[in-house]
């Protein structure tokens, strides 16, 4: 499924090349050397794009990862973008009040505050649902906006904010960002560039141990299993022992630890100051899609997170390149996203003759979302 979804997505973004006069090969061929670095033609310097993508890898895998840990327990975390704003937050503010104390101390102190903060944005939701009944999907998105224009208040005539008119923040001390990978130094020159353009930085381990970490949390640990078996059925959980409420609180503090992980290694790693920028990220929202792509397994989001990366690379080189806007890019993570909520890969799997099962099989597991669509989606009744 995830294969057809993506091809599906290219084939109609081709069709809508053509019919707007573009050239759907030239297109492609400008995200493919963006992205990818493969293939370049104007000049382009492969191992440049190829740090350009895994930039944007970096965040989308953690924040991926927070979202598919809530839909194995059949919730919709809609909010991984105000976890990540409040990670971000929360590591600037440490890293301004603190930028003195050294390295090995402050570091540690970023990391673990943004993912305090973005357990706590999530852990709002997680009581809510819990406690009242109060749907994830209408208080994550709120919490969205609250997180957004927290960091504009923050950041224009706040008390973060640089100077007046600047609507930005203080950096962060020297000792709260994380290494670059390569020497941050011009005088070195590596593929032919100096070194310190490859923003690549270590934050990139963070968030392949946080895919690790997310895998071995949903299938080899008794939590993993109780948040599995509340995703199934929460009568069934119930039935077994398990306390369902305890489960969505503790899945969406974890959730939002994961997503204010990925804003505090962004700040720590690339950015070094809260922008405006961050007003418009969507990060947390390209997670969505990441999570569904890669069907809620730490490889699949990985995967999955690198593509949409590529994407996001490869846009302006496309646009450069092929003079094709940029913004094909969001039709495509867009139309990729439709045909998985659409299912239409299956649809039309099934209508194959050689795709049509011979006979009735037992179920398998429910895919990541499905717990939408179940009653895992019902408010929970008085007691668990």
């Amino acid at each position: 499924m995830p294969v057809g979804s993506v091809l599906f997505a290219f084939v109609i973004g081709a069709l809508i090349c053509v019919v707007t006069g573009a050239n759907p090969i030239a297109a492609y061929a400008g995200l493919v050397c963006g992205g990818l670095g493969i293939g370049c033609t104007q000049g382009e310097n492969p191992a440049l794009q190829i740090s350009n993508t895994i930039v944007f890898f970096i965040p989308l895998v953690t924040t991926g990862v927070a979202v598919a840990l809530p839909f194995r327990a059949g919730l919709f975390n809609i909010g991984a973008e105000g976890q990540l704003l409040a990670g971000s937050v929360a590591c600037c503010a440490i890293g301004i009040k603190f930028a003195d104390l050294p390295a090995p101390i402050l570091l540690p102190m970023v990391l673990v505050g943004g993912m305090a903060a973005g357990a706590i944005w999530a852990g709002i939701a997680g009581v809510l649902k819990a406690t009242v009944g109060a749907h994830e999907v209408v208080t994550t998105i709120m919490l969205n906006y609250v997180a957004q224009w927290l960091v504009r208040f923050l950041i224009v005539g706040g008390p973060l904010e640089l100077a007046p008119g600047t609507s930005k923040s203080h950096p962060i001390g020297a000792g709260a960002q994380l290494p670059t990978l390569l020497p941050a130094d011009n005088s070195v020159i590596i593929f032919g560039l100096p070194a310190s353009v490859f923003r690549v930085h270590s934050g990139l381990f963070i968030a392949l141990v946080a895919a690790a970490v997310f895998a071995f949390l949903l299938w080899r640990t008794a939590f993993g299993y109780e948040i599995r078996a509340v995703g199934q059925s929460q009568k069934a959980a119930r039935y077994a022992g398990v306390s369902v409420r305890r489960t969505i609180v503790l899945t969406m503090l974890i959730a939002g630890a994961f997503s204010g992980l990925a804003g505090a290694v962004q700040i720590a790693g690339v950015d070094h100051n809260l922008t405006d920028k961050f007003f418009n990220d969507t990060t947390g929202f390209d997670a969505i899609a990441v999570a569904l792509l890669g069907l809620g397994s730490a490889v699949g989001i990985v995967l999955a997170a690198l593509l949409f990366g590529a994407l996001h690379t490869g846009g302006a080189i496309m646009q450069s390149d092929a003079g094709i806007s940029s913004n094909l890019v969001l039709v495509l993570q867009a139309l990729i996203l439709f045909s998985i909520a659409a299912n239409f890969v299956g649809a039309i799997r099934r209508g194959l003759p050689f795709g049509r099962r011979a006979s009735p099989e037992l179920p398998t597991e429910l895919p990541p979302a499905a717990g939408l669509m179940t009653e895992a989606a019902v408010p929970p009744p008085g007691k668990t």
